[in-house]
């Protein structure tokens, strides 16, 4: 039988056990579920600003979605500054006091690149050759199918070749398919497969580029 000293020591762990278990934050239990991957922060985006080239909605979070997690809805042609944290397809902003004080309680917010004109002001530039992807498009460092993948386009999104006209690399190679050089939504260029080894041109497709690409 213990001794009565015993039983208050094994009782005194366990109240200090329950009561270590509820100073646990709350942030260090969330599920995995809520962790992003393929966020990065692109340091030469810092601060720079950028133009809405059409009405656009923010949301605090990477999903752009649902409805009820959006923060605001800005017109077009509102300037906004990129915290240099992206994601594909995406870009996190700064939620200034031009925003309606939402600073004060939610700093920052996500917003599609597909709104994002590729600078602020005026100026003459050179414009852009866009395509659209129409399969699930990965993006990589080289036009080699082996190298890491950078990023991706989903169906029907549209993006920028980096140079107009276009950059391109044909392989004279029986099954390999032809190359097209892109800038990414960060800034970053990379490659996509322009035409299939079959020699259809079932990528990607050339159009009119949106406002602001």
């Amino acid at each position: 039988m213990r001794s009565t000293a015993v039983r208050r020591f094994t009782v005194g762990l366990a109240a200090i056990a329950t009561v270590a278990a509820g100073l646990v934050p709350a942030a260090l239990a969330q599920s995995p579920k809520s962790v992003v991957s393929g966020l990065q922060e692109n340091q030469g985006l810092i601060g720079q600003c950028r133009r809405l080239n059409q009405t656009a909605t923010v949301f605090n979070n990477t999903n752009l979605g649902p409805r009820d997690t959006s923060l605001v809805t800005l017109p077009e042609g509102t300037e906004v500054r990129l915290t240099g944290v992206v994601l594909s397809g995406r870009a996190q902003i700064f939620l200034g006091n031009n925003f309606n004080g939402l600073s004060s309680v939610q700093p920052v917010g996500w917003i599609s690149t597909n709104f994002l004109a590729s600078s602020c002001g005026g100026g003459t530039q050179t414009p852009s050759a866009c395509f659209r992807a129409n399969v699930l498009l990965d993006v990589r460092p080289t036009p080699d199918p082996s190298g890491n993948r950078l990023a991706s386009y989903e169906v029907g999104e549209i993006f920028a070749a980096s140079t107009n006209p276009p950059t391109r690399k044909i392989s004279n190679a029986p099954g390999s398919p032809s190359w097209l050089e892109i800038r990414m939504f960060n800034g970053s260029i990379g490659w996509v497969v322009e035409m299939s080894s079959s020699g259809q041109q079932n990528a990607t497709q050339q159009e009119a580029c949106p406002p602001g690409i």
